[in-house]
């Protein structure tokens, strides 16, 4: 007769584990299937942030290209400004040294023609 009993109460046994399990299934089934659902949603996201933060990365990389190169314009531009002014003032220093007679306003007009004339 022990082993009817022994054998009832492990019948019982596994019977109340499984209805437990059945039970903590019903319980946290709707909260385990929310938690799936969000879990899709984050990691969705997560790689439309990750494509995003790519493609930024990459105009910001042609961004850096574009302002180096109008910076390296800008700098031959400077460098021919500055030989151009250069010569300016050597030829208006060229006019000042040279002596010159008669009516002031009429040599004047004569140095600069030649000048700045080819």
């Amino acid at each position: 007769m022990s082993r009817f009993w022994l054998a009832l109460g492990m019948a019982c046994f596994l019977l109340s584990g499984l209805f437990g399990g059945w039970l903590a299934s019903r319980f946290y089934g709707g909260q385990l299937q929310g938690l799936q659902l969000e879990q899709a949603r984050c990691s969705e996201a997560g790689k439309a942030l990750e494509s995003r933060l790519v493609l930024q990365n990459e105009q910001l990389d042609a961004l850096a290209e574009s302002s180096r190169q109008r910076a390296e314009v800008a700098e031959r531009a400077l460098a021919q400004a500055r030989d151009l002014a250069q010569s300016h003032e050597d030829a208006a220093n060229r006019l000042l040294l040279e002596r010159s007679e008669g009516e002031e306003c009429a040599v004047v007009r004569q140095l600069i023609d030649r000048e700045l004339l080819p």
